[in-house]
């Protein structure tokens, strides 16, 4: 299922189980089972969450993990972590006179990592103690009342507006320097930023503000400067035809390319070419467009 296309009313949830961590001085881990939805909450002490990137973490905050991403952890050696983990399915059933099918959830709209302050900190807090001091497993209807408080906990996660602290500005800059490495080395493959954003753990808006602040330009412009800037290259200097010279630069459709290099240049590709050759100038608006940034 696509990720946060849901309803909450009609969640429902199955906990694999609940753990409240403390840790040592020094403490390494990694996420051992990663096809599941999982909670963190940071009770006390400081420490490192590493996917792509290095994220900080400290009580009071929490962190989401969807399923599928790998994740290792270590607590610092002069503040050791204590944590409460909630490792769970869930899924969506709809009621229309009749049950409908049960559509499970890829990922739900929750950022990577949350940071909150008294008295929500608390509340939430006590909200995680809760979940882990009902948990029983193996005892018959042992979690029933944990997936109720989840149910609730979940609730309360969606209505709050968070900002995405695994955009710490350390974390945050390494994220976005990993990401526009990735697209100048890359701009010949099929790319998407979305995709780029996830796999990096920063929200495709923050990025999409980094670039701007960067470069001047958001991370699909920039995309797009980039391959312009290369397919000119090629139309200069390169005897390819302009078919090939648009799948080397990540355009499967030679129509797409022809039709986005005429939009950025004012002119279409063939001739832009005839220009250079014959000596003319062909002004394109992005033509000096990487060493500018």
């Amino acid at each position: 299922m696509e990720a946060f296309r849901y309803d909450l009313n009609h969640l429902v949830l199955h906990i694999h189980f609940v753990l409240d961590k403390v840790t040592y001085p020094g403490w390494e881990d990694i996420r051992n089972l990663v096809n599941v939805h999982s909670l963190y909450w940071i009770h006390e002490g400081e420490g490192t969450f590493m996917t792509n990137t290095e994220h900080k973490v400290q009580a009071g905050m929490l962190a989401y993990l969807r399923p599928g991403l790998e994740m290792s952890m270590r607590s610092e050696p002069h503040a050791p972590l204590r944590m409460t983990m909630v490792l769970f399915d869930c899924a969506e059933i709809v009621y229309d006179a009749v049950w409908k099918d049960v559509t499970p959830i890829g990922k739900l709209k929750l950022p990577f990592l949350s940071r909150y302050s008294s008295p929500k900190a608390e509340e939430l807090g006590e909200l995680f103690q809760g979940i882990h001091q009902n948990w029983f497993p193996g005892v018959a209807d042992g979690a029933a009342v944990s997936q109720g408080q989840l149910q609730i906990l979940l609730h309360k996660l969606h209505q709050i507006e968070q900002p995405d602290w695994s955009l710490t500005e350390s974390g945050a800059l390494a994220a976005f320097e990993q990401i526009k490495k990735h697209l100048e080395n890359g701009f010949q493959e099929n790319l998407k930023i979305e995709q780029l954003a996830e796999e990096y753990s920063i929200s495709a808006s923050y990025l999409r503000k980094l670039f701007l602040k960067y470069t001047g330009v958001g991370p699909k412009e920039y995309l797009i400067n980039l391959r312009n800037e290369q397919a000119c290259r090629y139309l200069t200097f390169t005897e390819f035809p302009i078919k090939e010279i648009a799948k080397l630069c990540g355009y499967y459709e030679e129509y797409h390319f022809s039709k986005m290099f005429k939009q950025l240049n004012g002119i279409a590709p063939s001739t832009y070419r005839n220009r250079k050759r014959s000596g003319g100038e062909a002004g394109g608006r992005f033509s000096r467009f990487i060493g500018e940034t």
